[in-house]
C-alpha cells in the first residue's frame, strides 16, 4: 500500500536531520505565510530548544485522531503502552533539535530492529510532531528542552474556504505572539487570492 503525500512529507521532516548540519531546525508547512516580522530565538532559551505542548489536550472530547497518532508514537518508540500522555504536541512553526531527531530515530530501529522509515511507515496513522514530542517527554524525559505552548501560527484546519471578508477576520484575529497565518492546502483556497489578501500579489 503507497504512503500518500502526507505521509512522505512527515517522513522526510525527520529524515533532513540526517542531512543538515544546523543544531536546530525550524519548520513551518508549505501553506503559511508570515506577515509580521519573527525572531527565531524565540524558539532557543539557555541553551534549550522550544517544544511546542498543550498540556492536557487529549484528555478532553474529541481529538480521536490526535489520540490514535499518540499511542502509535508510543508503540513506535517502544514506550510502555499503558504509559498513556494527554498532551497534544502538533502545530506549526515549531523547533526541533537535531540530535533529538537523530536519536529519536536510532531509538525505533533499536526498539523494532528495522529501519525508522519502515515502522513509521507501517503504522499509517503518524505525527511526526507526536512522535518527536513523545520521544522528548517520555523517553529523554525533557533534555534540551522547555515547554510552549503559544502557537506562532494561526490557522485555518478546516472547513470551507474563507471569503474575502472571512479572510480579512481571520488575520485580524490573530494573537499578539503570532506572526503567520496557514490556511490548510485541503481547504481549496485559491492561492492566487491569498497572496492578493496579503498583498503580495
Amino acid at each position: 500500500q503507497p504512503l500518500r503525500g502526507w505521509h512522505a512529507q512527515q517522513l522526510r521532516r525527520i529524515a533532513i536531520a540526517g542531512h543538515a548540519g544546523e543544531d536546530v531546525l525550524i519548520f513551518c508547512d508549505s501553506d503559511v505565510a508570515f506577515l509580521r516580522p519573527f525572531d527565531a530565538s524565540a524558539f532557543w532559551r539557555d541553551g534549550k530548544v522550544r517544544l511546542f505542548r498543550r498540556d492536557g489536550v487529549l484528555a478532553n472530547d474529541g481529538h480521536d485522531e490526535h489520540r490514535i497518532w499518540s499511542r502509535n508514537a508510543g508503540a513506535a518508540l517502544g514506550i510502555d503502552p499503558t504509559k498513556i500522555t494527554v498532551h497534544d504536541y502538533i502545530s506549526t512553526l515549531i523547533a526541533w533539535r537535531r540530535e533529538t531527531v537523530t536519536a529519536m530515530c536510532s531509538r525505533i530501529e533499536n526498539v523494532h530492529g528495522r529501519d525508522w522509515v519502515a515502522v513509521l511507515g507501517s503504522a499509517r496513522k503518524f505525527s511526526e510532531c507526536m512522535i518527536y514530542g513523545r520521544y522528548v517527554d517520555d523517553v529523554s524525559e525533557g533534555a534540551g528542552h522547555f515547554h510552549g505552548s503559544e502557537e506562532f501560527c494561526r490557522v485555518h484546519w478546516t472547513g470551507e474556504p474563507l471569503s474575502d471578508d472571512d479572510f480579512r477576520r481571520f488575520v485580524a484575529g490573530m494573537a499578539p505572539e503570532q506572526v503567520a497565518i496557514g490556511l490548510q492546502s485541503f481547504i481549496g483556497t485559491d492561492i492566487g487570492r491569498i497572496r492578493r489578501l496579503i498583498g503580495l500579489a
